[in-house]
């Protein structure tokens, strides 16, 4: 138990999956999310209409169309998780090669790395984001899902990608790096068997790291009420609106904003302490694998 971090986060994350895949399936979890019209009491003698109040039956109450909170919770963990995994994942896909190609410090990958990791850094990763989600060729194109994903990714690509550049540079004049440099082996074989393996250990825990900075600036942008996947559909006689069609937990920040307002924290403060745990989650985690990976590394130092 010397790696505390690692237990707790590895704890955390398998909790946080049994949620994500065995959560919908639990007898008192709603996976269709059916909504309740109308209640009668035991007499039926008194008829009670949505929102429903905290009760036996829904422990976080209802929404206004008497869909049972936590069944939304439970159910958007799966759709909300892999959505900020697939965002990280894309992002390290891009920023490791540019990374790599960019390692002499010179050349035009090196000068497209160090322009978007300035460019992205002037201003919050929200104002981009906001501002890009929000044109129209996203919010009336199709593939909205698929064009957000690559947004969110390419935002802080540059700096993903950057920092490697910064690892692969100091690598490069480690003894064994330039011993294999003047063998003559192919840039594309010094990549994968000599920078790769050593840059996999920092690569994992950014990659945990960033994790938790997705899931912070999705919630936000659900507080904006900025939705993953949105319809426009006619709510009245010639009124159109886009209405969110997910279940992630920041359509759910998005629906209740204005109980903020109101002051009204019930049901708003459990997807918002979900957003945290998975932050959480994800930098324990992070934390405990740099201490894994620089145990490992001080043990070898010693053989």
């Amino acid at each position: 138990m010397r790696n505390l971090p690692l237990w707790i986060g590895g704890t955390m994350l398998a909790f946080l999956l049994f949620v994500m895949f065995a959560g919908p399936h639990l007898p008192f979890i709603d996976k269709e999310l059916t909504p309740e019209k109308h209640r009668w009491n035991a007499d039926r003698t008194k008829l009670t209409m949505p929102p429903y109040k905290p009760s036996e039956k829904n422990p976080l109450g209802s929404d206004k169309a008497g869909v049972d909170n936590l069944s939304k919770l439970v159910v958007g963990a799966k759709t909300t998780v892999l959505f900020v995994l697939a965002v990280t994942l894309v992002r390290y896909l891009i920023a490791v090669p540019l990374g790599l190609l960019a390692r002499k410090q010179k050349g035009f990958t090196y000068s497209v790395v160090t322009s978007m990791n300035q460019v992205f850094s002037f201003l919050p990763a929200l104002f981009f984001a906001a501002l890009l989600l929000s044109s129209p060729w996203i919010q009336y194109g199709d593939y909205r899902l698929l064009k957000v994903i690559t947004i969110l990714a390419l935002l802080e690509v540059g700096r993903a990608a950057y920092v490697i550049q910064q690892q692969t540079y100091q690598l490069s004049y480690e003894p064994y790096m330039e011993a294999g440099t003047s063998l003559g082996l192919s840039n594309k074989r010094l990549a994968v068997g000599y920078y790769w393996p050593a840059l996999l250990p920092e690569v994992l825990i950014n990659f945990c790291i960033d994790v938790g900075k997705v899931m912070l600036l999705v919630g936000q942008l659900g507080v904006l009420s900025i939705f993953l996947t949105h319809d426009w559909v006619e709510v009245s006689q010639y009124t159109m609106q886009f209405l969110n069609s997910s279940t992630d937990w920041m359509s759910l920040l998005g629906e209740h904003r204005k109980d903020i307002m109101y002051k009204k924290f019930g049901f708003i403060f459990f997807p918002a302490l979900a957003i945290m745990y998975v932050i959480l989650t994800f930098n324990i985690l992070g934390e405990g694998l740099r201490r894994y990976f620089s145990r490992q590394s001080r043990v070898q130092i010693g053989n």
